[in-house]
């Protein structure tokens, strides 16, 4: 599997491309960048529309920003510090308890970093540099993040820890929802839903209940970042195909880690006929007793105080709920 790079090596490289074609003239055919680890990447460079910009790639990961074109626009200053920008198409931070402050653009810390260690390199001692990084595809990009749900507002975010991206990158995805829960911890809520997909969510919506937080199979991590954060109440939806494993003691759900429920339903709801799905069977009984289970199972585990738990069909039809 071959690795990519970061948003934030994108534009770090652009920047330091951009710096090298004001100050002497000269549009570079790449640049080296020094990533978090002082390890040396070279990253090729383009020019469009008078810009020294960089053609990101993923590789072997599934990135939503793969192929999408970074630029960076640079203006020398007379003083000795460096101020970085966002501009057309990176996102501004519009909710609070993320890494950046609200109202400023959404290149987080890390890549920062980055720009200001490799422009150093290029600017002269007694000079300063703004630079302002541009995405021409960043608004219509971000709608396929979740970015939106981070209250980050009119384009991608620059991002990135390592400077290099993973392919499947697991990490990325308990990141993502790790984020979204400190925004909506920051709001004061005072409870959080979580779901592995979109039939929990849509079906919390349909009921008027908000907010929920994806976690798709990785409920150990959410459960344990929310008890490190000494949350003691939360909420789980979901179909009951995929939540009884909760109650199983699996949490991790993804099929490779846990076996069907179908059993475990079976038993608990004394059901005395095989079924080829779980869905199959939620118009027959009541899944409360499944509900009940997830929670007492979760709170023994995680030794949450209070743990609710509403399921539903793919139709978005309740068939079990334990409140508390």
């Amino acid at each position: 599997m071959k690795t990519g790079i970061t948003t934030g090596t994108a534009a770090t490289a652009a920047a330091k491309g951009a710096l090298i074609y004001k100050l002497t003239g000269n549009i570079e055919k790449e640049v080296e960048v020094v990533l978090p680890d002082d390890s040396i990447v070279k990253i090729p460079l383009i020019f469009k529309n008078n810009l020294v910009g960089v053609k990101k790639w993923s590789r072997d990961d599934p990135d939503v920003t793969d192929g999408i074109e970074i630029f960076a626009s640079v203006k020398i200053l007379n003083e000795n510090r460096i101020i970085i920008k966002g501009g057309e198409g990176v996102g501004v931070v519009t909710k609070p308890g993320l890494q950046i402050p609200v109202g400023e653009a959404a290149i987080n810390p890390v890549p920062r970093k980055m720009i200001e260690k490799n422009l150093k390199t290029v600017l002269n001692n007694n000079k300063g540099v703004e630079v302002t990084i541009i995405v021409p595809e960043g608004r219509k990009i971000a709608k396929k993040t979740f970015n939106e749900r981070l209250g980050i507002i009119g384009g991608i975010s620059i991002i990135g820890t390592t400077g290099i991206v993973k392919p499947m990158s697991i990490d990325a995805l308990i990141e993502s929802f790790k984020c979204e829960i400190d925004v909506l911890l920051a709001q004061k809520y005072n409870l959080l839903w979580l779901v592995p997909g979109n039939i929990g969510e849509k079906c919390l919506s349909k009921e008027n209940i908000s907010p929920s937080v994806m976690v798709s199979n990785y409920f150990n991590e959410a459960f344990r970042y929310l008890k490190d954060k000494h949350i003691k109440e939360i909420g789980v939806a979901g179909h009951p195909g995929k939540i009884a494993k909760l109650a199983m003691g699996y949490f991790n759900t993804h099929s490779k880690n846990s076996p069907q429920a179908n059993l475990f339903v079976k038993e608990v709801l004394n059901i005395d006929y095989n079924f080829n799905t779980i869905e199959e069977i939620c118009h027959k009984y009541s899944f409360d007793k499944i509900a009940y289970l997830v929670s007492k199972k979760i709170k023994e585990r995680f030794h949450f105080t209070k743990v609710s738990v509403k399921l539903f069909d793919v139709k978005c039809n309740k068939v079990g709920e334990y409140l508390e």
